[in-house]
C-alpha cells in the first residue's frame, strides 16, 4: 500500500505544471488544451522524457501522455523544438509533427473528443489508384513526412526522401515531375473515415 502511494505522488509530481514547458503554438482554438513536453536538463537529448503531454489549458494540469510521438528527436535536437503541433479551426483535430532524427520527422492525427485524443491512423497509399504505381519505392538515408491542414481544413501528407523507379514515366499517372517528394490529400467521409483523396506532386520542390 505504501509502496502504491508512493508511485502515485511520484507521477503527479512528475507531471506538475513546474515540470513541463508549453510548446510553441500547441493552444488549441478553443483555449481548453495545450501541448507540453519535459526539457532535458543533461546534455544529451537521449538522456530526456520524451513524454509529449495533452494539457487542460483551463486548470493547467497534465490530462495524459500522447503516446504515439516523443520529444527526444532521434537523440537530435532539443525536446522544446522537437514537436510542433497543428490544430484544426474546431479544435477537433490536432496534427503533431516530431522529429525522429538529424533530417528525419514523422507525425500523428488525433482527434479531441471529451478532451481525449484519439489516434488517427492514415489509410495505405494502395487505396488510391496513384497509391499502387507507388508500391515498393525505396526511400533515401533521411525520409520523412508532415502532416499539415490545407487552407480549407483538409488533411495533408508531404513526404520527402522517396528513391522514384526512374524508368516508369510518372506523368502518364498524374504525377508529372515527380522526383522524390509527394503530397498526399485526405478527406472525411459521411461515416468519419478518413480517405485517401489525391496524390499529387508539390508545385515546390523540398
Amino acid at each position: 500500500m505504501r509502496s502504491t502511494l508512493t508511485l502515485l505522488i511520484l507521477l503527479c509530481c512528475h507531471a506538475s505544471a513546474s515540470d513541463w514547458v508549453v510548446i510553441d503554438s500547441s493552444l488549441s482554438p478553443n483555449k481548453k488544451l495545450l501541448v507540453a513536453v519535459f526539457p532535458h536538463e543533461a546534455e544529451q537529448v537521449s538522456e530526456a522524457d520524451g513524454t509529449v503531454l495533452l494539457v487542460d489549458a483551463l486548470k493547467k494540469q497534465a490530462i495524459g501522455p500522447l503516446k504515439e510521438v516523443t520529444s527526444t528527436g532521434g537523440t537530435w535536437g532539443k525536446t522544446t523544438e522537437n514537436v510542433r503541433c497543428i490544430w484544426s479551426a474546431d479544435s477537433t483535430i490536432l496534427i503533431v509533427n516530431y522529429r525522429v532524427g538529424r533530417l528525419m520527422h514523422s507525425a500523428q492525427i488525433y482527434r479531441i473528443l471529451d478532451s481525449r485524443a484519439i489516434p488517427i491512423t492514415l489509410p495505405d497509399d494502395d487505396t488510391h489508384p496513384k497509391g499502387k504505381v507507388l508500391a515498393g519505392l525505396g526511400t533515401t538515408a533521411n525520409p520523412g513526412s508532415e502532416i499539415l491542414l490545407s487552407k480549407d481544413g483538409h488533411i495533408q501528407k508531404r513526404s520527402w526522401g522517396i528513391v522514384p523507379d526512374w524508368g516508369l514515366d510518372y506523368s502518364k499517372h498524374g504525377l508529372k515531375d515527380f522526383e522524390g517528394e509527394l503530397l498526399f490529400h485526405y478527406r472525411f467521409d459521411e461515416g468519419g473515415r478518413l480517405i485517401l483523396h489525391d496524390i499529387t506532386v508539390p508545385p515546390i520542390a523540398r
